[in-house]
């Protein structure tokens, strides 16, 4: 039997590291701010500047023409694959879509549309019969209009007409599974052949370990039960042969069913089954097909690769290596792995643990991730959310919620910092080549290259996500290119930042002061085209750099001639 044996009962406590450079926080913590934020908001500042002292020189150095990859894929393509999807929670407009477009948005996830009374019996002929929500209809002609595919999540809500019976004035669980299984194909052909998409891909349920099967029954079941998987798996089934008969009877269509949409916490952390584990078995077992596998990823609950654990979750290689383990032992090995929800934090208020979903520490942390998740070769993956939502602040005006993990800000026009760095993955060559080092304490560094061009992207990360305090140092990089992809005598360098004050709009939000320069370098990214820098037997050595804590640094070479 394959196990996650590495899981973590223990929290190890991050040092805190407290630095005498106060004036860090007079600049960024200024008083014509103080009026912005409350006392949590606050801590998070301080936390920034809680280690800042420099580092030595770090040496990068790259082989431009060494090929080097790590996934099953091309790892530079898997990285930016991770960007190109999101979920749906209002339509997107022509304008959100055209900021959306160049970073390469395909796919839509979409939650809550399905309606518990789309499932109607004729009382007499017991004929049945179908309609469907208008959240539904809203969602796919915006889908349709921006080309995008839809990643429906189902079995959210019973269907009245079948339910099992009525608790505390709700209905729950099913009496008829013939008829659940009929509304399920109907559900499937209404967004795939009613409404003209050709591929579609169907998640079924999200988050069922926890409180996404609550429907099923009349208590409230605990977390990661025996029971709500037993139940999960007859409705995967019911789906599961639906889709098969569409599929049958349209082959055209290039459809898609997965699971289950959970929560890393039921990989055995709740100390009850593994949910991973008893579906894969389940599903296995019952002949069911699985088009991919699915679940969510969340940094302030895992660790990425090299960085301390700070709970009894498993870190991103302990998860991967146990999946494909089990996928390849149960037959199942070309089964994808999504995550079809990823943040820096499953937090969304604006509290110092959700906060750094809007800035540069939930960038770097990105950045990390992305680097992990392709060599870990996780196949697919959505972020939370295209954009962020609105509340009312203790005045009771509207504002912007920065904690949510999405790419754009709720003015649906902003780009948030996550953003920024997909647009750096996407001017990154497509090839990946050799760096020593790709890792080493808290920077990474992920390098590619083709016939005109080589791209350095080097992030400095290391965020405490306990204490919601800095512990990475600033450091110093030189950058060192050796055998150039193409002939040049003298090479253009232009490079881009993402840090607490360069391509990072949360910056501006925190400060009224700042001058017209400093909003638009932190208002997007920017590049700064060096001077020509001289080539001397295929080699380039890039000027030393700073690397600000929580930073992320992109390097573009090109031949100067």
């Amino acid at each position: 039997m394959t196990t996650i044996t590495s899981l973590r009962n223990t929290q190890s406590n991050a040092a805190n590291q407290e630095s005498s450079d106060n004036q860090y926080l007079f600049r960024y913590f200024s008083p014509n701010i103080n009026h912005k934020l409350s006392k949590s908001a606050k801590i998070i500042i301080i936390g920034l500047f809680a280690y800042s002292e420099c580092h030595a020189l770090q040496t990068i150095t790259v082989d431009s023409r060494s090929a080097y990859n790590v996934s099953n894929s091309e790892d530079i393509k898997l990285m930016r694959q991770y960007f190109h999807e999101a979920s749906m929670e209002n339509p997107l407009s022509k304008g959100t879509m055209k900021i959306l477009e160049p970073i390469g948005i395909s796919k839509a996830r979409i939650l809550n549309v399905e309606s518990p009374n789309s499932l109607d019996i004729e009382p007499i002929t017991k004929k049945l019969s179908f309609r469907f929500s208008d959240r539904l209809s809203l969602v796919l002609a915006n889908c349709k209009t921006n080309n995008l595919i839809p990643h429906i999540a189902v079995a959210q809500v019973p269907q009245n007409a079948i339910a099992a019976g009525i608790a505390s004035g709700r209905k729950y669980g099913i009496a008829d599974w013939n008829a659940y299984e009929a509304y399920a194909y109907a559900f499937l052909k209404h967004v795939t052949v009613d409404n003209g998409f050709n591929e579609a891909d169907f998640e079924v349920a999200n988050e069922p370990d926890t409180t996404g099967m609550a429907w099923m029954f009349a208590e409230k079941l605990g977390n990661s039960s025996r029971r709500a998987m037993a139940e999960y798996l007859k409705i995967y089934a019911a789906w599961s042969n639906a889709a098969n008969k569409l599929t049958k009877e349209h082959p055209e269509l290039k459809i898609r069913l997965g699971g289950p949409a959970m929560t890393t916490f039921s990989f055995g952390g709740f100390g009850t089954i593994n949910w991973a584990e008893e579906f894969l078995k389940g599903v296995a077992a019952q002949n069911s097909r699985i088009d991919f596998f699915s679940f969510h990823y969340y940094g302030n609950v895992q660790p990425l690769v090299g960085m301390p654990y700070f709970g009894r979750y498993p870190t991103i290689t302990e998860l991967s290596e146990f999946l494909h383990s089990k996928l390849n032992e149960l037959g199942l090995a070309d089964v994808p792995i999504m995550f079809s929800e990823w943040g820096p934090s499953f937090e969304t208020r604006n509290i110092p643990k959700a906060l750094i979903n809007g800035n540069n520490i939930g960038a770097s942390w990105v950045a990390r991730f992305v680097l992990d998740a392709a060599e870990n070769n996780i196949d697919e993956g959505a972020l939370l959310t295209f954009f962020d939502h609105k509340a009312a602040n203790a005045e009771g005006v509207l504002e912007n919620l920065w904690g949510w993990p999405s790419l754009l800000h709720s003015d649906t026009q902003t780009p948030k910092a996550i953003y920024n760095v997909a647009t750096m993955l996407n001017r990154l060559p497509d090839h990946r080549v050799s760096t020593v080092p790709v890792r080493q304490d808290s920077i990474g560094v992920i390098a590619s290259s083709d016939s005109s061009k080589v791209g350095v992207l080097v992030f400095n990360q290391n965020w405490d996500f306990i204490n919601v305090q800095e512990l990475a140092p600033t450091e110093q990089a030189r950058i060192i290119l050796k055998n150039l992809p193409f002939s040049a005598s003298k090479v253009n360098v232009t490079k881009s930042v993402i840090s607490e004050t360069q391509a990072n709009p949360y910056f501006i939000y925190l400060n009224n002061n700042l001058n017209k320069w400093q909003t638009l370098e932190a208002k997007s990214l920017r590049s700064t085209r060096m001077r020509p820098i001289s080539v001397a037997n295929g080699t380039v050595t890039i000027p030393d750099a700073d690397l600000p804590p929580s930073s992320v640094t992109l390097w573009e070479i090109t031949p100067a001639e």
